[in-house]
């Protein structure tokens, strides 16, 4: 039990990440498109990252909520 629970939490902490650097690269991405006025680039940079992002921090949750449950700080009372 130990073992999957460090396992779970290396992967939690790795798609956190993940999604926090999609997130911060969508960003700047953008505000660069908004700088130089260029919409295309702006509305390609979100279909091509906020879907994959999104699928990332929904991974992301998932893990953390049985991590949660497995350190027993979800106690149905």
């Amino acid at each position: 039990m130990k073992t999957a629970e460090k396992i779970l939490d290396a992967l939690c902490v790795i798609t956190t990440i993940i999604f926090f650097v999609a997130v911060t690269l969508m960003v700047l991405a953008q505000g660069f498109a908004v700088i130089t006025l260029n919409g295309a680039l702006s509305t390609s940079l979100y279909k091509s990252i906020a879907v994959p992002a999104s699928m990332v921090s929904a991974v992301s949750s998932i893990i953390a909520i049985l991590l949660a449950y497995m350190r027993g700080q979800m106690k149905a009372d």
